[in-house]
């Protein structure tokens, strides 16, 4: 398929498409006319590629599982190493996220309540400024 093609079924830009391709992450031949042709399998790549990112995994990660695949020589250690690694930072994540709500919730109510003062005594300075966390 041509890349207005691939462009248009994988919602990424032809600008994204040939940066894809200068990484290696799909591959195109060259038809008589200079076009880039790409073969059917690289939706599917394309496709790999948006979910690997939304995942948290890097362009080079995803090109070393990309190549790995593409040779058949998928080497299970690595990858479980690879997906263990990838589960920590998602669970550091997570916990700094949980932190981040606790605190929010905690400055929420405390704005509320600054704000019930404020409009019991109609006409004080204002509200007090957030603590940093």
């Amino acid at each position: 398929m041509r890349i207005g093609e691939l462009e248009r079924r994988g919602g990424v830009s032809r600008h994204t498409l040939r940066y894809y391709e200068t990484l290696g992450l799909i591959q195109a031949r060259r038809l008589a006319n200079n076009y880039r042709d790409y073969p059917d399998h690289s939706l599917a790549d394309l496709h790999f590629i948006q979910t690997g990112q939304r995942m948290g995994f890097s362009l080079d990660e995803i090109g070393s599982i990309l190549k790995a695949r593409r040779a058949q020589q998928i080497d299970c250690a690595q990858g479980a190493l690879l997906v263990a690694g990838k589960l920590q930072e998602i669970e550091s994540r997570i916990e700094e996220l949980h932190a981040m709500r606790a605190y929010l919730r905690q400055e929420h109510r405390r704005l509320e309540a600054s704000a019930a003062a404020q409009a019991a005594l109609a006409g004080s300075s204002g509200c007090t400024s957030i603590k940093p966390v």
